[in-house]
């Protein structure tokens, strides 16, 4: 089996998996996770933070959003573009955002987006992470374009039992920093 091929059978069975997930153990190991992630040092650090938006049953981000924006950070979240691209686009309230091509909300399109480059730390999502340092999305490539562009200190929120030894890897692949998780928080990132 391929690579290719062995990540769209780990892409199969987490996405069994999420559909089966209880709403409220979800709300409560997002809680503990968004917890450990506002608890590190790097984050806290960093003024220009770019978040995705929670949909489908991902770790919920809503209550990390609100947090970040009342800490005083840029918030910058994605919009997704033709060629399998997103915008960093600043954002101030959360009101505002609405669904975008893939049902996801998403700053409206009159919102100017700032170079990738500008982001100091990026919270990545994943349906899987595996203990080697990589996440397994969703296929499109979105976020794995966005890291190699961006240059940034990186962070995966995952759900513990979403965890595995390794995801395998395809040249276009990006590591994160950190892999997040209710009970533990991984790290990748050289001293």
């Amino acid at each position: 089996m391929s690579w290719a091929e062995e990540k769209l059978a780990l892409r199969k069975r987490f996405r069994q998996m999420r559909r089966r997930q209880d709403r409220d153990a979800l709300a409560a190991a997002s809680g503990l996770i968004c917890d450990r992630l506002l608890a590190l040092s790097q984050l806290q650090k960093a003024d220009r933070v770019f978040c995705y938006v929670s949909y489908g049953g991902e770790v919920e981000t809503r209550p990390l959003l609100t947090a970040l924006l009342e800490s005083g950070k840029t918030l910058l979240l994605p919009r997704c573009q033709l060629g399998a691209r997103i915008d960093c686009v600043p954002v101030s309230n959360l009101d505002e955002l609405s669904p975008g091509a893939y049902g996801i909300l998403e700053p409206p399109q009159s919102y100017p987006a700032v170079d990738w480059t500008q982001v100091d730390f990026a919270v990545i999502p994943a349906l899987a992470c595996g203990e080697n340092g990589f996440r397994l999305g969703q296929g499109g490539g979105y976020y794995d374009r966005f890291l190699s562009g961006a240059g940034c200190l990186s962070a995966a929120l995952c759900l513990e039992e979403f965890l595995i030894p390794a995801v395998p890897q395809e040249e276009h692949d990006q590591p994160v920093g950190w892999i997040i998780t209710q009970r533990r928080t991984l790290c990748f990132e050289k001293p």
